[in-house]
């Protein structure tokens, strides 16, 4: 048999560590060789890779898909990944039962003809298409008083699925990529488009996993470089989760810090992050999403701006000014390893709370607006405290009511609120958090043992935290109270255009 087979005997993925057997992966195209950088990335996944070419020949490229099976253990499966043309032979060929013996999972890129979407796959075999281009040829079998006619070819329209994700339902779940060709999964093509790859390659590896039931743990990895990276201060252990085989990239997206490839990222982290974190910085988990391949992590975080944050506010000097955000994490990992993170948060709430930025002033030559909309902690201490079964006020659509009121030329504003509009959480948001609630852990401490023992050495801290809070509260009262007056000759937000 003619086929190209990339094993994995060291692979560090996890499919072929965690389990007992090997998952086996059938890859299928209509060249004599493909793409080496997906193939590549497959095996480090953990899969047993096998190359099988689509000629034209039906009655001999059959015999291949047999073939796959040989050297299969009791209970074990196989897999099949096709493009183009091998894609619509196979999607055609695995319609019969018989022939998904062993078979746990079928994935199709761009194939240029699908079955009749009154077609069912047998249950047991998990089908994905990833649908590219304009249109795609449909093969229909009409019947008529329960006799079959003959085959029909005719081309379809291929329309943006719903939402979003554009998932669509061709018989089998499927989803369609608008603005890119058929080929944007292949390294090696002109049509090749990173984000449309990277996004269908998630859903394919989801599709394998759970055809070959597997449970993975992504957030084990995520955490140790968590500890290393806020709490350790690390640097060797900060890097050692990312990948090397390919470069792997950390964006800080509302200032664009961080960096691609290993050797910039040790760079940022040992000049720019590490040792420059305040020490009253806590953090706080809130929601914690886990992927196929992603981990998704909501974080309150409360610091005082005691020394300069290059990371997020870079060039700015200590403001002594208490500061409550909400981290948004999106973190990806390849074979294990992290390959990418992008953090958001909202870096107007952190300039109002520092004191760089007062919603009350205006840049010259707008009209009809008297206030940025913007908050400050409030944004933070609505999403850390939000009980929707015990709140009995109404917190949501404030800043949009005030705008619609003063489009009506109403005199009176929402009662308790301010010109500028600041006050419409504060006296909830100038509370400080009672009884230790939503601190979370603090950052730069030696870690203890994890678990129910080893956190009495924290107390002590604790403490000193709130003594230090409730002595700087009024003066902290003070300075939101403020407004920032800006200083002669400094640079307006026109000035401020990528300036070296």
């Amino acid at each position: 048999m003619a086929t190209i087979s990339i094993n994995a005997p060291g692979a560090t993925g996890f499919l072929y560590n965690n389990a007992s057997g090997k998952a086996r992966l059938c890859i299928s195209a209509e060249t004599p060789d493909f793409d080496t950088e997906t193939l590549r990335n497959w095996r480090d996944e953990g899969f047993d890779v096998l190359y099988v070419p689509y000629d034209g020949d039906g009655r001999e490229y059959v015999a291949r898909l047999k073939s796959v099976k040989e050297g299969l253990g009791v209970g074990e499966n196989y897999a099949v990944l096709a493009f183009g043309e091998a894609a619509s032979f196979c999607l055609d060929y695995y319609l019969k039962p018989t022939n998904c013996s062993r078979l746990c999972a079928l994935v199709t890129y761009y194939p240029t003809n699908i079955p009749d979407s009154r077609s069912r796959y047998p249950p047991s075999v998990r089908i994905l298409t990833h649908l590219a281009g304009d249109t795609v040829d449909m093969t229909t079998t009409p019947t008529v008083v329960g006799l079959q006619g003959k085959k029909k070819r005719t081309t379809r329209r291929i329309n943006p699925g719903m939402g979003t994700g554009e998932r669509l339902n061709i018989g089998h779940m499927a989803y369609t990529y608008e603005y890119v060709q058929p080929g944007f999964a292949e390294h090696d093509l002109e049509e090749y488009d990173r984000l449309a790859c990277d996004l269908a390659f998630s859903r394919t590896l989801q599709a394998f996993r759970r055809g070959f039931n597997k449970d993975i743990d992504l957030e084990e990895r995520w955490e140790e470089h968590l500890e290393a990276k806020f709490f350790a201060m690390n640097l060797s252990n900060t890097m050692e989760p990312y990948v090397n085989h390919i470069n792997p990239t950390v964006t800080y997206t509302p200032t664009v810090s961080g960096g691609i490839g290993n050797h910039a990222l040790r760079r940022f982290y040992e000049q720019h992050f590490l040792r420059q974190l305040p020490p009253s910085m806590r953090l706080r988990l809130i929601s914690r999403t886990i992927g196929v391949d992603r981990v998704v992590d909501e974080l309150h975080a409360t610091f005082r701006h005691s020394q300069g944050i290059p990371w997020m506010l870079p060039g700015v000097p200590p403001t002594n000014k208490h500061v409550e955000i909400i981290l948004v994490s999106i973190v990806s990992l390849r074979a294990g390893k992290l390959y990418s993170e992008h953090v958001y948060w909202d870096q107007a709430s952190v300039l109002v709370q520092v004191g760089l930025l007062d919603p009350k002033l205006v840049p010259q030559g707008v009209q009809g607006v008297d206030r940025l909309p913007v908050v400050g902690r409030e944004a933070a201490r609505r999403i850390l405290e939000e009980n929707p079964e015990a709140e009995r006020k109404e917190y949501h659509n404030r800043l949009i009511r005030r705008a619609k009121a003063k489009n009506k030329a109403k005199e009176v504003v929402t009662p308790g609120v301010d010109e500028s509009g600041t006050e419409y959480f504060k006296s909830e948001a100038e509370k400080p958090l009672a009884n230790g609630k939503g601190k979370g852990k603090t950052v730069q401490k030696q870690p203890s043992e994890h678990g129910p023992e080893g956190n009495a050495n924290h107390e002590n801290d604790d403490n000193a935290e709130d003594k230090h809070e409730n002595k700087n509260k009024a003066d902290d009262g003070e300075d939101r109270a403020q407004t920032p007056t800006p200083s002669k000759g400094s640079a307006s937000v026109e000035d401020a255009s990528d300036e070296e």
